[in-house]
């Protein structure tokens, strides 16, 4: 199930790149908090982080059910912004919105709708990919934060969206060029950034389980010995005789018949 969340995760972030007023400053995962991130970088900046997963398990199913991840981007500010608009002429002029409570919270209202327009507008590979990693999203919320840290007076924003995952594909199973995921590791590998890591995620993915029975033993998530107890184990191989016949008897009422095997 982690490897939807970690393919959910890169897909947004591709997403948004150049797509808001933080233009490439589009960070996955940063360790470090927001308020240093923001003290190095002072520009616009949105990091991507998933928090929470969660699975409705039945039995021991690790892998299959109805799974729910929260994407939280978090969107910074700590000094002026300049954002492009139109003179009203055909031509092009810049705007520039001041370092104030009001200018930074502005900022922050147009970077939240660029986040929510980049992520559902399907005129972009790497949107219309995390679309289809995510086929629902069952909660928005927005939160307002400050701060003064280490000199730096930055405004943020907090957008959370709990998002419903599409499941990870069975492990030995190969992934269909049309599918979610297929479509998403086309793009990776296309990404001089990411091509290594589409070339591991495509090995963890399709290099394991060679059998069908074990694969159909992963889709119902059960262990190996339940599988063929259930039939869907692997057949004995009956042309195999690993005691050769030693003689056969047969009892016919009082009469004993023995018939020895003729040496080879």
């Amino acid at each position: 199930m982690s490897l939807t969340r970690l393919a959910m995760r890169l897909a947004a972030a591709r997403a948004l790149l150049d797509r808001t007023l933080a233009g490439p400053r589009v960070f996955d995962s940063a360790v470090d908090p927001i308020d240093q991130t923001i003290a190095e970088q002072r520009q616009p900046l949105i990091v991507l982080t998933t928090d929470e997963h969660e699975l409705e398990v039945t039995g021991r199913d690790l892998g299959s059910g109805n799974h729910r991840c929260e994407l939280v981007i978090e969107i910074a500010i700590a000094s002026r912004v300049e954002v492009p608009a139109s003179d009203g002429d055909g031509g092009q002029i810049t705007i520039a919105i001041p370092h104030t409570d009001e200018g930074m919270e502005l900022t922050l209202d147009i970077m939240e709708h660029q986040v929510v327009r980049a992520l559902n507008r399907d005129d972009n590979a790497w949107s219309r990919v995390w679309m289809m990693l995510v086929p629902r999203i069952t909660r928005s919320l927005s939160r307002r934060g400050a701060s003064a840290e280490n000199g730096v007076r930055f405004a943020a924003r907090q957008l959370v969206l709990s998002c419903d995952l599409v499941e990870t594909p069975v492990s030995g199973g190969a992934v269909t060029s049309n599918s979610a995921w297929g479509q998403l590791l086309a793009l990776m590998a296309a990404d001089a950034a990411l091509a290594g890591i589409a070339s591991l995620l495509r090995a963890e993915i399709e290099g394991e389980l060679a059998d069908e029975w074990r694969q159909a033993a992963e889709i119902l998530g059960i262990p190996l010995e339940v599988a063929n107890q259930i039939g869907i184990g692997p057949v004995e191989d009956l042309d195999a005789d690993p005691q050769p016949l030693s003689d056969i008897t047969f009892l016919d009422f009082d009469q004993t018949v023995v018939f020895e095997p003729q040496g080879s």
